[in-house]
């Protein structure tokens, strides 16, 4: 007799690939796909049908004949093709490489909305095809600094067929039928509607309402799990097809609404435009004496490191990096203007940002400063120029495109940092700040979201 599962208690599920593989393989995704998912702020009447490559899709596929638009996932996709039935989209997120060959051949009619997570074999088969790339939300300090800022990160679950549904609501629809998103199987040796490479691993039993389903941890999982997710699209309407786990579940759901908006999708803004970091980087190569004042702060932050035992140090905004030239210890450097330091950095114990906030485009210092938050792990150390630089960018402007006083930039900092009383230190017309995180925890970083009505 199979084992019983509880369907209260969540289930241990872990990542198929390792995460070293998946964030190489992102950074594979990036660079390969032009094309990038965009939202539909205006909602769609016109329904929509979300096809999973469940058992049950094989009983209820021709329903699906009566949708003119029709998202599908893995197995689905070849499925309704060799049917006659042609997706409007398809969508992926698993990582591992026989999911190019599960999909089947890429049709030329359909578009392929496909995670950054997948396999670069995905981007070899889809070679040609109309390919547009999302990245799943996460809010991990490697997944903010490896996911490019300005493109779409969406949440979801932790299922492909969840990932489809909020993948609908961000496209705008709200009628959403859904096909072939089981969480169970009839039999043991029956997983899918049709044939699936993987090789079929034991089943176990849940209860649920007086009705006893064949499952696995995974498939619980994202049975457990979809509940939530239509929580958060409040204006979505779903229609579950076929017999299973999940739909059985559906006739005893009721939405919990606790008032509060949500979002499903989020987009960091840009630290530095591309004109202003092509202005800098023709500053650093034109003008020797731009960007080496940081080894001037050296003794200070040596002073830092030792009376606080910091054993990380990262200079934010680096320049020609001459602060690191001049302690006696590596640190980490990062710049947006210099190529070779200008990857997001890593969090640090100490960070350093001297003659730095000053030069910020004034619309992105939100972001800039969220992201100092991030770094951020114990003090950070800013000198901040207030008035005018003797130095001037290509285009003519003063290249302290901020100068505020000290009152203006407490408030900014205050925003996002912890500053005491006497955290300011002014040496006009420098002030010298000390500041360390809010005691509250770090929110995600500073982001536009997609409203939900």
């Amino acid at each position: 007799m199979n084992k019983a599962l509880d369907i209260t208690k969540p289930q241990k599920v872990s990542y198929c690939i390792p995460e070293w593989l998946k964030i190489e393989q992102i950074k594979v995704a990036i660079a390969s796909v032009k094309g990038r998912i965009e939202p539909c702020h205006d909602l769609r009447q016109e329904p929509i049908a979300v096809v999973g490559f469940g058992p049950s899709l094989a009983d209820t596929w021709e329903k699906v004949r009566d949708f003119k638009r029709v998202i599908t996932c893995s197995g689905a996709h070849r499925f309704l093709i060799e049917r006659g039935i042609v997706p409007t989209w398809h969508i992926d997120v698993d990582p591992r490489a026989y999911k190019a060959d599960l999909i089947g051949p890429p049709h030329p009619s359909v578009e392929y909305l496909m995670a950054s997570t997948c396999s670069p074999r995905m981007w070899e088969h889809l070679a040609g095809f109309n390919v547009k790339l999302w990245h799943i939300f996460d809010s991990s300090d490697d997944a903010i600094r490896i996911l490019p800022r300005g493109e779409w990160h969406v949440t979801g679950g932790c299922d492909v067929g969840l990932r489809a549904i909020t993948i609908a609501r961000f496209l705008g629809f709200t009628d959403l039928h859904i096909f072939g998103i089981d969480g169970s199987s009839p039999t043991q040796d029956k997983r899918h509607a049709a044939d699936h490479p993987n090789k079929v691993k034991p089943t176990f039993t849940v209860d649920y309402e007086g009705r006893t389903f064949n499952t696995t941890p995974p498939m619980l999982e994202c049975a457990r799990g979809l509940w939530h997710e239509l929580d958060q699209l409040k204006d979505v309407r779903p229609t579950f097809y076929g017999d299973g786990l999940i739909q059985h579940m559906s006739k005893f759901y009721k939405r919990h609404d606790d008032g509060k908006p949500c979002s499903i999708a989020f987009v960091a803004g840009p630290l530095i435009s591309d004109e202003y970091r092509e202005l800098n980087r023709r500053l650093h190569r034109d003008n020797l004496g731009y960007g080496v004042g940081g080894g001037a702060h050296a003794k200070v932050v040596q002073k830092l490191v030792a009376a606080n035992k910091l054993t990380s140090v990262l200079d934010y905004g680096a320049g020609k990096q001459y602060l690191a030239k001049a302690l006696p210890f590596p640190i980490w450097s990062y710049d947006p203007a210099i190529p070779e330091i200008s990857e997001l950095p890593r969090a640090a114990d100490l960070v350093v940002c001297t003659d730095v906030l000053e030069h910020i485009e004034p619309e992105r210092l939100n972001a800039v400063l969220t992201d100092l938050r991030r770094c951020v792990l114990k003090l950070g150390y800013f000198v901040i120029h207030t008035g005018p630089a003797a130095k001037h960018l290509a285009d003519g402007r003063n290249t302290h495109l901020i100068q505020r006083g000290e009152e203006w930039w407490r408030k900014e900092l205050g925003k996002h940092f912890l500053l005491t009383a006497d955290a300011i230190v002014r040496k006009p017309p420098l002030i010298h700040v000390i500041v360390a995180p809010l005691p509250a925890p770090k929110p995600a970083p500073a982001q536009e979201l997609v409203a939900l009505t």
